[in-house]
């Protein structure tokens, strides 16, 4: 007999199964990035080097002078199984994996199925979860769905598994590696009393993390990169013109870098409210929990300090995959901040609260944000996403048509399902 964790984990892959393949099928996945995913699962499939063609200008990069993401690669050979959608199912099976690791360590906290199951249901309500798949695949998301099971073997002491998971993070992209060095550091202080050896062992991952950061940014892909440097700084540039300049502006200007998590760099700028709604939507959603238990605020800071101190405004608000490293983070606050309690009507008043503010928040903001986004492609109770306008078998009798081995230059909707060659090019170039 299934249990109630087991349901909830069916049901919501059954959910994200919904979300994410009808996009893909009707025409919605993009170039930029699911098209530039697919063309190195293909070239890397074929035992090749995996070179992008597809970003604006036509120019030839490197895939991993994009990020420094090993999770394709990884999951390559299964390209054979599923072709386009391969990524999209992973990403989906990924969050599950992430849920049985929430469950995990939900046990080790000898917390009941019914409270297992409520804090599953919060996470899996998390409106940066749909806001992720909404939008294609991103190797973020992967490595996210890991942060569970690190916590769950460092509380076991099983340094090895611990290791493993902390290089899921490093590996999904050159920026997690800061967000895995302050997880190392929360993972420290949150089982400081296990001993010695564990600090110790925390101390080693942070430094880890932090060369691993150094050396993707300054020799990995300034290497790889045509331009001959680190070009996501370029997002940063309203702080200073290299790393180094940049960290001694964040350090020399506090105050400045505190406001700009909730007010725009520029002054004054009516689009900071998408800021500001973004951070209510996240306190709603569990993030409460937060101020609770600092320590996990504290593993968050990096995520909030790359998605707020971002002069780009797509990266301010819901939409997108850049926060979802926050939904797993939320769920271990909530988890830490109801075990302190031994009332257990006190733990269901916390959670089922939880769950209802999380739910209405990502609800709600399905149907209206301030922030861009794509109604069709992520309201799951909008009749929009279950149909397209356009002539699917049509267009699918067409693309058959093209020749595998020829060049191919496509709008942005077609490249994801047409990225299974080495030459495909971004309409018009």
């Amino acid at each position: 007999m299934l249990s109630n964790r087991n349901i909830v984990l069916f049901f919501f892959f059954l959910v994200f199964s919904i979300l994410t393949l009808p996009n893909h099928y009707f025409y919605r996945t993009f170039g930029l990035d699911y098209g530039i995913a697919n063309q190195a699962l293909f070239q890397y499939a074929h035992f090749q080097q995996a070179i992008c063609t597809q970003l604006l200008g036509g120019q030839e990069t490197p895939y991993l002078a994009l990020h420094i993401s090993l999770w394709v690669p990884i999951i390559s050979p299964f390209y054979w199984l599923f072709g386009s959608y391969t990524l999209l199912i992973f990403q989906n099976l990924a969050l599950i994996f992430g849920g049985i690791g929430l469950v995990k360590l939900a046990q080790e906290f000898k917390l009941s199925q019914n409270l297992t199951a409520l804090l599953l249901v919060q996470l899996f309500s998390s409106f940066a979860i749909y806001a992720a798949l909404a939008f294609d695949y991103h190797d973020n998301v992967i490595g996210a769905c890991f942060i569970p099971w690190l916590f769950y073997f460092y509380k076991k002491d099983s340094y090895f598994l611990s290791a493993i998971c902390f290089l899921a993070l490093l590996i999904s992209k050159e920026n997690m590696a800061i967000f895995a060095a302050f997880t190392a550091m929360s993972l420290g202080f949150v089982y400081k009393e296990n001993g010695r050896n564990n600090v110790y062992f925390s101390f080693g991952l942070i430094l880890i993390a932090f060369s691993w950061f150094f050396i993707a940014a300054k020799i990995w892909m300034p290497a790889l990169s045509p331009a001959g440097k680190f070009e996501q700084l370029s997002r940063f540039s309203h702080l200073g013109n290299n790393l180094e300049s940049i960290i001694i502006y964040i350090i020399s200007h506090p105050i400045e870098m505190l406001k700009m998590f909730y007010f725009s760099h520029i002054q004054p700028d009516s689009f900071e409210m998408v800021k500001q709604e973004f951070i209510w939507v996240l306190f709603l959603s569990g993030g409460f929990a937060l101020l609770f238990r600092p320590i996990y605020l504290w593993m968050a800071l990096p995520i909030l300090m790359q998605k707020l101190w971002n002069k780009e405004l797509a990266f301010w608000g819901m939409s997108f995959h850049y926060q979802i490293e926050l939904a797993f983070v939320i769920s271990l606050a909530l988890l830490a901040s109801i075990n302190s309690f031994n009332n257990n009507r006190i733990k269901y008043a916390i959670l089922i609260s939880a769950v209802l503010l999380t739910a209405y928040t990502s609800i709600s903001y399905m149907q209206h944000r301030l922030a861009d986004y794509k109604v069709e492609n992520e309201n799951l109770f909008d009749p929009t996403h279950y149909f397209s306008p356009l002539n699917i078998s049509a267009i699918q009798d067409k693309l058959a048509q093209i020749p595998a081995n020829v060049a191919v230059c496509a709008q942005s909707n077609l490249m994801p399902h047409l990225a299974n060659r080495n030459k495909i090019y971004h309409f018009p170039y």
